[in-house]
């Protein structure tokens, strides 16, 4: 009978140990199961993703069709120059905008006041006309009672005479309207053709409301225009830094429909054009159907408003944005419509904003960016008030078009959950690229050509980033990433490519991808450098790229520009140092330091003068001299003279010579001569310093005693 050897364990109960580490090399391979997939050369391809944060995800395009623009939003000619800002000084306008402000408060005070339209003056502006609810109203704007809100009309406006009826259906607004809380102002071209806004030296016509409402409404067939004016030159009003004529809505509700909106704003948003403002609880509303907006500083403006909708609508030639979404707007959108020749981007959104919708849409041929989604938070920690700032999110920009602009084609900065999707690209520098924090941004189905720069720019800081299903075509880089971050690279479709097809730069980014097709003429299908880690790439087709196989000193240069400098450098160096060198300095080089000594002692040729320099010895001083081919002299310095015509060197002025000493028989063949002084101190009592050597080697710079000032 066998003993139980674990006499507390019951009686058929064994606890095997091998268990345990079965177990555990069971969990080490299943982690370990893509190195040993590797090892084996054995891959598992896993499809794409088909849709990410519920929105399906496209192929990549062949082509994209054109987006189809209505009449109202087709431009004349896009490829005429761009906008510009004019040559006005920023402070004089900043100046002409803190009066409008001033003038803004003032008529808001007295509309508390009264209840019934009235004419009001103001210092520094034109008069202005006053359109109230006939209700008291609180500060906030809030009615203290529940009377009806009035319409005024064109027809108020003359009545009270801030409006002047012209020929062919005209009317030129001569004062300012300021529309009070609970007023509406409805300006139709069944009233009015045309309205034009008064530009004076003594102040500009504009239109405000204050939790009022603005309309100005036209017809397809009879839109209505309205427009800038400058009664004194007959021509549309310029900005010349005192101010222009503008349209804005604060905490109110403002449309447009069938209106020629022109020549109107200057230099700030909220004084650009045509702007809607809202307050911190009080959003503005509204928005423009088959409206232009041209000439103006900003086309349309809108900051602080509550789902905004503009349609069908063109910007136009405008010196800054066409059209710009500003901080506090929540679900803006713009469809069907255009932003063409502005001096700066076409559609821009900015900071602060959220679910802002741009499908549809065209720019083309702006001076700056075609599309701009700025998500950064307004400020990095807390805000002025305590609070922290979130930063945007929620941008979409989708079946639209940026064409021919200057800078980039689609530029992401900052914010979440961005969206690009089915767009086309068409620039020279780069196509769409994402920076600055732009994380969880989605570019799906979009098609980048015309041969950019770069197609896709990923980074710096773009972390979970989706490419999937984009064409780029006849890129130099159709896709770098730049210390981004982690970035997923699916069903890209790369055509054409000229240097890189996929490049991956900074150690921080992380690239990943499934099912890519690269093909193109160039040095590497995917590139990596900067010590970036080799992406992880499943299922590329690479069989098309033809790699360069030979690079040229040009091509050398045209990627690394910095040494284009450090050669520029050198060749500068090198060309002076010759030109140096072709240069022969002059034989005294301080001729300024030089006088004539004495007349010359034959007519036909000049007398020579001996200066020399003694020196201490057993016998006396000695002294040494050169000869020289004219005189010397400066002062009591100079260089020694020796004539060989004459036996024994003399003094012009008829002292007593030197006694010479050396060998017989004239000049050595060094040319080397010696003389003795009487004594061994000049007349100031100096020492005299000798210098010996031949004629050529004498130092012009060495200063000597002139021996004709000697006693």
């Amino acid at each position: 009978m066998a003993k139980n050897r674990h006499p507390d364990r019951d009686r058929g109960v064994r606890r095997r140990g091998y268990t345990v580490v079965i177990a555990l090399a069971f969990f080490l391979c299943l982690g370990g199961l893509p190195t040993i997939l590797s090892a084996l050369h054995l891959k598992i391809n896993v499809a794409p993703p088909a849709s990410s944060d519920g929105i399906r995800l496209l192929p990549a395009p062949s082509a994209l069709s054109s987006v189809p623009l209505p009449p109202a939003a087709r431009p004349v000619d896009p490829w005429q120059p761009p906008a510009t800002l004019p040559g006005v000084s920023e402070s004089q306008e900043a100046a002409a905008v803190s009066a409008q402000d001033n003038w803004l408060r003032a008529m808001l005070h007295d509309s508390f006041r009264s209840y019934q339209p009235m004419v009001v003056q103001y210092g520094g502006s034109l008069p202005t006309l006053v359109l109230t609810s006939g209700a008291p109203y609180s500060s906030s704007g809030v009615a203290t009672d529940t009377a009806p809100s009035p319409t005024y009309t064109a027809t108020d406006l003359i009545q009270y005479g801030a409006l002047v009826p012209l020929p062919h259906g005209a009317a030129l607004l001569e004062d300012n309207i300021f529309v009070a809380a609970g007023a509406h102002l409805e300006l139709s071209s069944s009233d009015v053709r045309a309205l034009y806004l008064d530009d004076t030296p003594a102040g500009s016509a504009s239109i405000v409301g204050w939790r009022g409402s603005l309309a100005f409404r036209g017809t397809s067939n009879s839109p209505l225009t309205v427009e800038g004016w400058d009664e004194a030159t007959m021509t549309p009003a310029k900005d010349t830094g005192r101010g222009r004529p503008y349209i804005r809505e604060v905490a109110g509700r403002m449309t447009f429909a069938n209106v020629r909106a022109s020549f109107l704003g200057f230099w700030s948003g909220r004084t650009g054009g045509v702007a809607w403002t809202g307050l911190a609880n009080y959003p503005s509303t509204g928005g423009a159907t088959s409206t232009t907006f041209t000439g103006n500083t900003y086309g349309a403006f809108v900051t602080r408003s509550e789902d905004v909708r503009f349609s069908a609508d063109l910007f136009e030639s405008n010196q800054l944005d066409g059209f710009h979404v500003h901080r506090g707007t929540v679900g803006a959108s713009a469809t069907l419509s255009s932003a063409v020749r502005n001096g700066e981007n076409g559609f821009h959104v900015d900071r602060g904003s959220n679910g802002t919708v741009l499908q549809d849409d065209v720019s083309q041929h702006n001076a700056a960016n075609g599309f701009v989604a700025d998500g950064r938070p307004l400020v990095s920690t807390a805000s002025p008030s305590g609070n922290a700032v979130a930063p945007g999110s929620g941008t979409r920009i989708e079946n639209s078009a940026a064409l021919g602009n200057a800078g980039t084609g689609i530029l992401v900065e900052g914010g979440t959950a961005a969206v690009l999707k089915a767009d086309e690209v068409c620039a020279k520098q780069t196509g769409i690229a994402l920076r600055y924090g732009a994380s969880k941004t989605i570019v799906n189905g979009n098609d980048v050509r015309c041969g950019p720069r770069v197609g896709l720019s990923i980074g710096p800081t773009a972390p979970a980033t989706l490419v999937s299903g984009n064409a780029v075509s006849g890129a130099r880089i159709a896709v770098v990433v730049r210390s981004s971050g982690s970035v997923e690279v699916d069903n890209s479709l790369i055509t054409q490519g000229t240097v890189f097809g996929i490049s991956i730069r900074g150690a921080n980014s992380v690239v990943s991808g499934k099912d890519n097709v690269i093909s193109g003429t160039g040095y590497r299908a995917v590139d990596v450098r900067a010590d970036a880690v080799p992406p992880a790439l499943s299922g590329s087709n690479t069989a098309d790229w033809a790699p360069h196989e030979k690079g040229t000193f040009l091509t050398y240069l045209e990627f690394h520009p910095l040494a284009i400098l450090w050669l520029s450098i050198v060749f500068l160096v090198i060309v002076g140092g010759l030109w140096t060198r072709r240069r022969r300095p002059p034989q005294h080089p301080y001729p300024e330091s030089t006088q004539w000594i004495g007349p010359a002692a034959d007519p036909g040729r000049q007398a020579p003068v001996l200066v020399a320099a003694a020196k201490g010895g057993p016998d006396g001083p000695s002294w040494s001299g050169n000869h020289d081919a004219s005189p010397r002299g400066a002062g009591a310095y100079g260089r020694a003279l020796y004539d060989p015509g004459l036996p024994d060197a003399t003094v012009p002025d008829g002292r007593r010579p030197f006694e010479r000493v050396g060998p017989a028989g004239g000049v050595p063949h060094d040319r080397r001569l010696e003389y003795v002084l009487p004594d061994g101190r000049d007349a100031g009592g100096y020492p005299r310093v000798a210098r010996h050597g031949s004629a050529e080697q004498i130092d012009a710079t060495c200063p000597l005693p002139r021996v004709a000032d000697r006693p």
